[in-house]
């Protein structure tokens, strides 16, 4: 039995999602998942993970705190394989006093890739990046593009390490061509998911060549000013619900608007596609290879891509698209890459 050690700054969110994936799909191979996190009050939605690993440490304090818990908890597992997870984790552990185990990296998605910071502030992060890099086994990208970043700054290898969702694909219920359509957005209000951008959206579209009415609910919560200004033009904030409450959402929504700056491979499109929920997705760096056809780069994009969708909603096989989606990234490739990292 391999001992697995997931370490994160950041717990919540994707990261959260990610790493219960994990789990999931590695659960008939010989490996036991344990979690050392500083959970963010933010982060949490009313779901204790306690449950899910092995053994799982809560960690409370500054970064210093962060390292001495972490050095602690290593020494008292003694596991084979530390994989840590986001930008500061994956910065932090390279110092850690590992023993003998392997180290392993999955950034979900680089700090340099934001598009919220000077150009100065990205080689900053850049650099970051770059320090001990030498000290990582295995960089585990979630997308192509992240594998191929790390390559890029040094990684001595890079692995794919798709991202998947755990709960069961769901047939849709056709919605009446009479009723008002269901649209949402999914993630944290803050700049990454770029609010700005759908509102940018919204005042390209003229609602008088729609065939169909539509509202749009924001499931998530963030930065009050961001909030304020989607309630404002009639979008829908729920702010941080548990879980199971997002996931009833996307089953009752027609339409999945996805509008990030930047992301890693953003798992909310991969939950919508699990729940074959039909999309239109912003094009970034993570999103461009996809094998959809609703793409757009820019708001105006956007705006046509929404049009065309709501007005041929019944007319478009948005399934075929998600089954698509679905065996890009399978359980069944997520275990078989993390065999391979684990190795």
């Amino acid at each position: 039995m391999k001992k697995v050690l997931h370490i994160t700054e950041a717990f919540g969110g994707g990261v959260q999602t990610a790493l219960y994936s994990y789990v999931h799909s590695s659960r008939s191979e010989p490996y036991e998942h344990s979690l050392l996190a500083r959970a963010r009050s933010n982060d949490m939605t009313n779901e204790s993970s306690n449950h899910v690993f092995s053994h799982a440490k809560w960690v409370e304090g500054n970064l210093l705190q962060f390292m001495k818990d972490a050095n602690a908890f290593i020494a008292e597992l003694k596991p084979d394989i530390v994989h840590l997870h986001s930008s500061k984790a994956g910065f932090l552990g390279r110092f850690l006093k590992l023993g003998g185990a392997r180290l392993v990296y999955t950034p979900h998605c680089y700090a340099f890739e934001r598009e919220d910071i000077s150009g100065f502030a990205k080689q900053v992060y850049k650099t970051l990046e770059k320090v001990a890099i030498s000290r990582i086994d295995v960089v585990a990208g979630c997308s192509q593009r992240e594998c191929d970043l790390a390559i890029s700054i040094g990684a001595k290898r890079a692995d794919l390490l798709n991202n998947y969702v755990t709960y069961d694909s769901e047939e849709r219920p056709q919605s009446s061509q009479q009723t008002t359509l269901k649209l949402v957005v999914l993630g944290r209000v803050a700049p990454q998911k770029d609010p700005q951008f759908l509102l940018d959206t919204l005042n390209h579209i003229d609602p008088s060549q729609l065939a169909r009415k539509f509202d749009i609910t924001w499931i998530g919560g963030g930065e009050a000013e961001l909030e304020n200004k989607l309630r404002t033009q009639g979008i829908t904030v729920t702010g941080m619900i548990p879980r199971d409450d997002v996931v009833n959402l996307l089953k009752d929504a027609d339409l999945y608007l996805h509008t990030a700056a930047w992301e890693g491979m953003p798992l909310t499109i991969l939950e919508a596609a699990k729940l074959h929920l039909p999309m239109v997705i912003r094009s970034i760096g993570a999103t461009k290879d996809l094998n959809y056809p609703f793409l757009a780069a820019t708001p105006e994009e956007m705006a046509k891509q929404m049009s065309h969708c709501i007005n041929h909603y019944h007319d478009i096989d948005f399934y075929r698209y998600t089954i698509g989606l679905n065996d890009a990234f399978s359980e069944e490739k997520q275990r078989l890459a993390l065999n391979s990292i684990y190795s």
